[in-house]
């Protein structure tokens, strides 16, 4: 920029908030090239100072117009200048610097993906045209990577600044991202997605889920225990009874055990909820049916009559299916048989008297009733 006494206002190159500036101002004509340079009136803009050599630089803090004025000085022999410089002249000249507001990517980070999970990251920026102050862009912006790339399954949205898609593939990806106005003013911001493995449960023991169409049987004083286990996702797990209930009696455990003696016969529904510490979750939808304790109905077995066919079906309550008999202790009548599988008497009896016989039922949770009964076979 040159500097002619009297001449109109120069205005320099326009500069952006917190990006370098630099301007060179030269005089023409005096002791050239012996000049010193300083403003006179006015400010230049916050962060910018000016050398004596004419060089304005610096880092610009505030958005706007500065007006000021320049005064070049010839440097005479008196204060070190050439010999030859015998009359020294001053001349000054106004100028303005317009500072443009700069371009902030104000997105810190990217919040994680899962593979199969829509996933949408809508970056921001700012305009900032001081120290804390921001304001939303005037004109439109223009999103690109300009280096490296986004998750497979991601894309974004250069009108919008919106990353989404789903993601396929597990894996940490860094790129950085460039928010840019039609002026050439922009901003870039390094950023990383990682997408992870979605969150799984599963179960050691037959603890059946809603989905599946299953109820599990349990029975009241029967221990029950079933590890949930996690898969995917990452960090510290939380497991949290999230809807319904557990059967009274059981608890879910901080690693995800569910354990304890029911104590009441129902049929109970639970969502089970795991957590992981990037916000993923998963639901487990579990339908219990608790059965009362097995026991052994029958009370009295009807009398039989030697040389005729005879045939009685003990009965249970409670209990889990599928149920099997025996006898522990007494001889049946002669002529008459027990079929295990179906706890039923049957047969034709030959010899009268009275026949003490003690029965034992078993259930699926190994869970057994006892009952003595007594045949009475008549003449």
């Amino acid at each position: 920029m040159t500097i002619d006494n009297g001449q109109p206002l120069l205005v320099c190159p326009d500069g952006t908030v917190g990006t370098s500036y630099s301007v060179q101002l030269v005089a023409r004509g005096g002791c050239e090239p012996s000049f010193t340079f300083s403003v006179v009136n006015g400010a230049m803009p916050s962060g910018l100072s000016m050398s004596s050599s004419g060089l304005i630089s610096g880092t610009p803090t505030q958005a706007g117009g500065s007006r000021f004025w320049v005064r070049v000085h010839d440097v005479g022999p008196a204060e070190g200048g050439p010999i030859w410089c015998t009359f020294p002249r001053d001349a000054e000249r106004e100028f303005m610097i317009v500072m443009n507001p700069r371009v902030i990517v104000t997105t810190q980070s990217a919040t994680p993906g899962t593979i199969g999970a829509p996933y949408s990251l809508p970056l921001t920026a700012q305009m900032m045209s001081g120290p804390e102050q921001l304001a939303p862009p005037s004109s439109p912006l223009t999103w690109t990577i300009v280096q490296g790339q986004l998750p497979p399954g991601l894309a974004l949205d250069s009108a919008t600044g919106v990353i989404s898609g789903t993601p396929i593939a597990e894996g940490a990806s860094l790129f950085v991202v460039r928010a840019a106005l039609a002026d050439g003013r922009s901003d870039t911001k390094g950023l990383e997605i990682t997408v992870r493995q979605p969150l799984t449960i599963t179960t050691s023991k037959p603890f059946a889920s809603i989905s599946a169409g299953a109820v599990t049987l349990w029975e009241v004083g029967v221990p029950l225990t079933s590890k949930l286990t996690a898969s995917g996702g990452t960090g510290t797990f939380t497991w949290s009874l999230a809807d319904g209930a557990l059967p009274t009696g059981i608890a879910l455990s901080a690693d995800g055990t569910v354990v304890g003696k029911p104590s009441a016969a129902g049929l109970y529904r639970a969502t089970i909820r795991l957590a992981d510490t990037e916000g993923r979750t998963a639901d487990y939808r579990a339908v219990i049916g608790v059965a009362a304790r097995l026991a052994i109905a029958t009370t009295k077995l009807r009398p039989g009559k030697v040389g005729r066919i005879y045939r009685a079906k003990l009965s249970t309550t409670g209990g889990v299916p599928e149920k099997k008999w025996k006898i522990t202790s007494g001889p049946l009548a002669r002529g008459i048989r027990f079929d295990r599988a179906l706890g039923v008497l049957s047969g034709t009896p030959t010899k009268p008297g009275r026949y003490p016989v003690t029965f034992e039922a078993t259930d699926a949770l190994k869970v057994k009733a006892v009952k003595k009964l007594v045949l009475e076979v008549l003449p």
